[in-house]
């Protein structure tokens, strides 16, 4: 028995006949902190031998430890305590504070949360809950234009089968990534194995979350909405380990990952250089024309490896939170129906917007020119239009007009030869319904000219000057010598010959010269 209890207590048998020997008076009581201990176990951020130095020189007298002035309150408070060793001072801490409570003391909140444990949620079905979130991304990437810099992430995972449902890239989260992932994940060929209308979004407290655009979209297809607190990760935890899952398969991976190990001087490990002066540096690389090797990854080059990530976590990476399923086995294998919006109804909602004014050659925007190969753009430069656009994807561009849809749009380089010859045939089709409506316009001009003046009135000369002044005219400048040689000076015929005049019969040509003053020589003088 006395093995045993000694087993238990984890200590000596000899210590458990001593205990047995000594009478119940004498026992001896065990050390409890008091509250000023504990006080002073956080204003001394958990050092436990700080602690014990302050309480031994508070309890000689003393006002001051190691040069630092002891707290009145805390002199007063261990006024009449009993001195203590420092290790059985570490042990009273060590029983009585929770790892929580002792982190805290050391490291904050972000430490005491580490310790904490939280009640899983346990998503029942597909689409009940979607969980969102943001994230700066540690990977170095060169975007079209200025230095290169850290992308962020928008991505929303379903909570039951904890597919990838819909994500966005860009340099700086806005409401528009927002949108864009929803809708990614709302319609069927763009995220993968998920579609459909979620039941509940279950956010953060950021701006662009909370922004009018999301909030209207979502009240518009009638989804409730969980903001969770500021800082509280444990809210949404299923999206934070999928965030944590890219950093630690995907990201690691490329170059450029700015959590990977650095060299002494802070510089990465690796052929990628983060630091302030090389950011801007591989701008001006890219401008000299640098290859692929000195420059990071492209910005498109990254948003093409991370949707290639996106199908291979959904479709091949098992899950232990899913029975060992992949995620898209565990939303197949779910027979809760769907909620299904029709794409041409999520096009106005769900992505980002932006102005722009038509030009020569089309839209331009994001150092692209777009154009319809419809030709609904041909007849509309300098109008206002408003576009409609994913972040990360230049395929496609929507154009609204007066906040009506009027078309899509593709890159001018990327068009097809399909597709170009779709715009020029729409060009000749426009330009002979403008040659139809102009023969139109001239057929109505000529009916209204008929109807104006009748169909027998008179057609009158118009003149500028009255018959009465033309044969005042003439009687005054016919007859007189000067006025004859006046109508010769203005004549319009350089030569001076007057109008043909037909003879009664034959004549000679030398006397028809002669009667004109002119001779007629051959190349020897002589006249012929």
């Amino acid at each position: 028995m006395i093995r045993l209890a000694a087993d238990g207590l984890g200590v000596t048998e000899r210590t458990v006949w001593r205990r047995l020997a000594a009478p119940a008076s004498q026992a001896r009581s065990r050390f409890q902190l008091s509250q000023t201990d504990r006080d002073a176990f956080v204003d001394f951020r958990g050092n436990v031998k700080a602690v014990h130095r302050a309480r031994t020189a508070a309890l000689a007298g003393l006002t001051t430890v190691a040069g630092v002035p002891i707290d009145d309150e805390f002199v007063q408070g261990w006024s009449g305590s009993a001195p203590v060793s420092l290790r059985t001072l570490c042990r009273a801490f060590a029983a009585e504070l929770t790892p929580a409570a002792v982190a805290a003391a050391a490291s904050g909140d972000r430490a005491r949360r580490d310790k904490l444990v939280y009640l899983r949620r346990r998503g029942v079905h597909r689409n009940q809950v979607w969980e969102g979130d943001h994230k700066n991304l540690p990977i170095l990437v060169l975007p079209p234009r200025g230095p290169a810099t850290t992308p962020w992430v928008t991505m929303f995972v379903d909570d039951a089968s904890r597919v990838i449902v819909g994500w966005a890239i860009a340099l700086t989260p806005h409401a528009g990534t927002v949108l864009t992932a929803l809708r990614m994940g709302m319609l069927p060929e763009d995220g993968g194995p998920a579609s459909g209308v979620p039941g509940l979004l279950r956010l953060d407290g950021g701006m662009e979350f909370a922004a009018d655009a999301v909030r209207a979209a979502a009240n518009t297809l009638s989804i409730e909405i969980d903001q969770q607190p500021a800082y509280h990760a444990n809210g949404k935890g299923k999206i934070e380990r999928a965030n944590r899952t890219v950093d630690q398969i995907l990201l690691s991976m490329l170059p450029g990952f700015t959590e990977g190990p650095r060299d002494l001087d802070g510089r990465l490990s690796g052929p990628v250089d983060d630091r302030s002066a090389a950011r801007t540096g591989y701008e001006q690389a890219a401008a000299g024309g640098a290859g692929p090797a000195e420059l990071p990854l492209r910005l498109s080059v990254f948003v093409e490896r991370f949707a290639a990530w996106v199908t291979w976590y959904n479709t091949e990476h098992v899950h232990t939170g899913v029975g060992g399923r992949t995620p898209a086995e565990a939303w197949t294998a779910d027979p809760t129906p769907l909620r299904v919006v029709p794409e041409q109804h999520l096009r106005h909602l769900l992505l980002a917007d932006a102005d722009r004014t038509i030009q020569a050659d089309g839209i331009h925007f994001r150092n692209l020119v777009f154009m319809c190969p419809a030709g609904l753009l041909r007849e509309r430069r300098s109008q206002r239009v408003q576009l409609r656009y994913m972040p990360h994807d230049d395929r496609f561009v929507h154009v609204y007009l007066d906040g009506n849809y009027l078309t899509t749009c593709y890159p001018d380089n990327a068009l097809s030869d399909e597709q170009t010859e779709q715009f020029y045939a729409a060009a000749r089709a426009a330009e002979r319904a403008a040659a139809a409506e102009k023969r139109s316009a001239r057929r109505r001009g000529r009916r209204r000219l008929a109807a104006l003046t009748g169909d027998d009135a008179p057609v009158e000369q118009s003149r500028l000057i009255s018959p009465a002044d033309v044969a005042a005219l003439s009687a005054a400048t016919v007859g007189t010598g000067t006025q004859a040689v006046a109508r010769r000076a203005v004549s319009t015929s350089l030569l001076g010959i007057g109008p043909a005049v037909a003879f009664d019969e034959p004549v000679l040509l030398d006397d028809v010269l002669s009667s004109a003053g002119m001779v007629v020589a051959d190349s020897d003088g002589e006249p012929w």
